[in-house]
């Protein structure tokens, strides 16, 4: 009896990394050790915690500011936290049956493999590859051991045939028996009527010409033909014919001719083993490992082999490739407003337009949610410029999904190789780089990587730094600037502003400085020093003034703002109602109803919340029907052509009307002349906010005479 393989059996008890443990160390260890696919995460006391996959850690390092980004942090900011799971005395085959039928795209990431829930090791898709494939080989040795009984039987005359064929009908292998010289048919067992749906008694004296076609039979004559010329065993592999149902099956056939004792042949028994599933199965692990189950493109582990490739044919030959990072526009819109279901329609679409712009010999690659990459060969820099006009141009249609109609663009980055490197790490950052500077100057367009993007990466990378010694050094400084009540002609409330007086650069804008500390993951300690400092400033003053705060979008994915808030608050002694929270409409556009919910708890403290530069965004209005805001800020864009631009005009006070009607304060910003402050105040404006009534400075004193001066 063959013995039955479990998850055990194919588990490499490879030593799992604590959680503390930094990303650089794991990038070490998948360098220098080539055949380690997968690592797990684990506490002391064995309970998994994640699972670190190869490829994908090493396309996160090598993606723009992966390793600065992630080599000093823990591995926990990297690992899978819902790896797949099994115990270690799960049987193989229950196991592969329900992964490849439920979950099949987990398997291609690794599992753990557990016992009493505690870390036991690890496994890949290729170990269970191999596992099956030699518990097949193993099935078929011990089908061949069966017939060799089965032989040594057949020659001893004297024992039952009873029980002969009880051994023969119990093979779970196709064993047909075909006299020599005539080639008739002398037996089946119950394995071979099941495989060729027939029947023992309707087919036994009969040949092949009589139950297979033409092509089938000249096969099957040639295979006995060479059995009866040799002495040994002849193997068929991979034999192919269409059973009853129409179904492809493949079987792998062993002939062997049974000789008298003068030497001549008697009969040919052909035994057969059924691979259909086993092939399948095969072709179904092949398919998950290279190809994305759900667009059906090549996956990142394809796309690196393929790169890998291009590489080296470059570096025999001098020919050069093209390399495209692609990455949809307001493709996050779509899927956070109509669920990911509408999302995955939505990438089945771009990837049909994607086949529709390459070339046969090209590869288009899905490297994870709406990203993309494209390897071209080409014979000029036209080629690839072409291309990526084309891709552009086709994704300019509007895709449908359903009665939906979605509008979206994508940005493409190119490298040349082996003109821009011939490492892959550094040739996909840099497509990367080019990419991003597509989105940074409009979208919906493409861009080649110049040499000065990697100093401009560099300068970033260096600010990065920077700004992590400005936190600890303390070189932040908040300046204060007024709002003036129109009605009272009073200041009501400052805005506070974040400045950096660099050591050596000086004072820092922080349109310079704010967009790094976003991409790096610094805004949240920053803006919390900020809401603190501003908190505890405004605490102070002489006045109950209110104190404005900026909120950035990325303070909202953590959703512990609320909490931070309570604690400024507290720390303070400043009323809840003194604070006003100032946000713009792209905290709603990328996740509008968690926000809407932080946004609530925080307005539930007391907390005043206002909607900065009012009227820039699409979708403005509508938020102001989702949320009660309790003020709005009309962007100074508006305010810097009045009073004597009608467009302006009829703009603002359709604003005003509709923040009557909803009991919203209005505050105008970039108030810079009397007139404009005189528009606004006919136009039923509340609140204005610039240079004229004053200057952002580091207190607030200088501000309240100044403020009263222009109000009278």
């Amino acid at each position: 009896m063959q013995k039955a393989l479990f998850i055990s059996d194919i588990t490499d008890q490879i030593a799992p990394i604590s959680p503390d443990c930094p990303n650089a160390v794991i990038y070490d260890l998948f360098r220098d050790t080539p055949d380690l696919m997968v690592v797990a995460v684990a506490d002391a006391d064995g309970t998994v915690l994640g699972l670190i996959e190869r490829h994908t850690f090493n396309l996160r390092m090598a993606a723009e500011f992966g390793r600065a980004l992630f080599s000093r942090k823990p591995v926990t900011a990297m690992m899978d936290a819902d790896p797949l799971r099994v115990d270690v005395n799960t049987p193989l085959r229950d196991f592969t049956r329900a992964t490849l039928a439920e979950r099949p795209s987990e398997l291609m990431r690794g599992f753990i493999a557990t016992r009493d829930g505690k870390y036991a090791g690890v496994g890949t898709s290729l170990s269970v590859l191999k596992a099956i494939s030699a518990d097949l080989q193993n099935a078929f040795d011990l089908q061949q051991v069966m017939t060799d009984d089965l032989l040594r039987l057949t020659a001893e005359a004297q024992r039952s045939q009873v029980f002969l064929n009880t051994v023969i009908n119990n093979i779970p292998a196709m064993v047909l028996v075909k006299n020599a010289d005539d080639q008739r048919i002398r037996l089946i067992n119950r394995a071979g009527e099941k495989l060729f749906n027939v029947k023992a008694c309707d087919i036994v004296g009969k040949t092949s010409q009589d139950l297979f076609p033409p092509d089938v039979t000249a096969r099957i004559l040639a295979s006995d033909r060479k059995a009866l010329d040799s002495s040994d065993a002849v193997i068929m592999e991979d034999e192919t014919f269409t059973d009853d149902q129409q179904r492809k099956r493949v079987l792998q056939l062993k002939k062997t001719v049974l000789r008298s004792d003068n030497g001549e042949a008697d009969s040919i028994i052909t035994l057969g083993m059924d691979l259909t599933e086993q092939k399948e199965a095969e072709a179904r692990i092949a398919q998950l490992a290279h190809y994305d189950p759900l667009t059906g493109l090549a996956n990142r582990a394809l796309f690196a082999n393929d790169l890998e490739k291009s590489l080296s044919r470059a570096q025999r030959s001098g020919r050069s490739f093209a390399l495209m990072c692609l990455d949809l526009d307001r493709f996050k819109a779509v899927n956070d407003s109509y669920g990911h279901m509408m999302g995955d329609q939505l990438l089945i679409q771009v990837a049909e337009r994607l086949r529709a712009c390459v070339r046969k010999g090209d590869l288009i690659a899905r490297m994870g949610g709406d990203e993309f990459a494209v390897i071209q060969d080409i014979t000029r820099v036209d080629d690839a410029q072409h291309l990526a006009g084309r891709i552009v141009e086709a994704m300019k249609a509007p895709f449908k999904v359903g009665d939906m109609r979605f509008q979206i663009g994508i940005s493409i980055g190119i490298v040349l190789a082996p003109q821009d490197g011939l490492d892959p790490h550094n040739l996909l950052s840099r497509a990367d780089l080019a990419m991003y500077r597509v989105k940074s100057e409009g979208r919906n367009g493409w861009c080649f990587f110049r040499p000065e993007m990697d100093e401009q990466l560099q300068r970033r990378l260096e600010m990065e730094q920077d700004l992590k010694r400005a936190l600890a050094d303390n070189q932040f400084q908040l300046y204060f600037q007024p709002l003036l009540d129109l009605g009272s002609h009073e200041i009501t409330s400052f805005e506070a502003l974040l400045r950096w007086h660099h050591p050596v650069r000086g004072m820092v804008s922080p349109a310079e400085f704010i967009p790094v500390a976003e991409e790096s993951g610094l805004i949240g300690p920053l803006g919390e020093w900020v809401l603190k400092t501003a908190c505890n400033a405004a605490a102070n003053w002489p006045q109950p003034w209110r104190i404005a705060v900026n909120i950035s979008p990325l303070q909202f994915r953590h959703k512990s703002l609320p909490v931070l808030v309570k604690k400024a608050l507290k720390a303070s002694g400043l009323p809840a109602s003194r604070l006003e929270l100032e946000i713009t409409e792209s905290v709603l556009l990328e996740n509008e109803k968690q926000n809407l919910s932080i946004l609530t708890q925080i307005r539930e403290q007391g907390v005043r919340i206002a909607m900065d530069d009012f009227g820039t965004g699409y979708s403005s209005l509508s938020y102001l029907r989702a949320f009660p805001f309790d003020k709005i800020k009309i962007d100074q864009s508006f305010v810097r052509d009045l009073p004597h631009d009608r467009d302006a005009l009829s703009i603002i006070r359709a604003i005003t009307d509709m923040a009557q009607s909803l009991g919203v304060r209005i505050t105008a910003e970039g108030v810079e002349t009397p007139a404009q402050m005189d528009a606004l105040k006919d136009l039923g404006c509340h609140e204005a906010q610039g240079y004229l009534i004053g200057r952002p400075a580091p207190g607030i004193d200088a501000y309240c005479p100044v403020a009263k001066t222009v109000a009278a």
